[in-house]
């Protein structure tokens, strides 16, 4: 797998190159909506970026350390409340997509909100799951990960009808 480390770099330097221009294009419009998204994508790209280069180290260095008990503690409990939180997040957008915005770019935008809040819901889920069974997240089963991320399988945007409604 080592041989996949050059991908990896050179992936993440893609990232940050295209995330660097992005962020430097968005302040030259005007449009909120635009600007907005050209922001947000930046940052994921920064996010893709940051992944790359943990897929580049874990291809050299192997296997994972166990996480500690006082770890696991500690990030569970911030898990736990980043889910609950969420969880309230995911509810009262729901809520409001349900009911109608009326404006195409509000709801645009709270649907590209939403899809992400369910995919971090989702993962989550899954990590804290893997730190109560003390699991080193290395070897979690990281298929069942991405198949159980709904937003994966779910439509990208939200509407009503997606949740029987309308």
């Amino acid at each position: 797998m080592s041989s996949l480390k050059p991908f990896f770099e050179e992936m993440s330097r893609l990232e940050k190159e295209y995330a660097d221009k992005l962020r430097g294009a968005a302040p030259k419009t005007m449009n909120i909506v635009v600007r907005t998204i050209m922001e947000a994508v930046a940052q994921d790209s920064y996010k893709h970026a940051l992944i790359y280069e943990a897929l580049s180290r874990m291809v050299v260095e192997g296997k994972e350390p166990p996480i500690s008990e006082d770890e696991a503690y500690e990030i569970r409990r911030e898990i736990e409340d980043h889910i609950r939180t969420e969880a309230e997040m995911i509810r009262r957008v729901e809520e409001i997509l349900d009911k109608g915005v009326g404006d195409k770019a509000v709801e645009f935008l709270l649907q590209v909100i939403l899809r992400d809040e369910v995919f971090h819901h989702a993962v989550l889920k899954k990590v804290e799951e893997a730190i109560v069974s003390r699991e080193v997240m290395r070897d979690t089963d990281w298929d069942l990960v991405w198949k159980d991320a709904v937003s994966h399988r779910i439509p990208y945007m939200y509407t009503p009808a997606h949740r029987g409604g309308e």
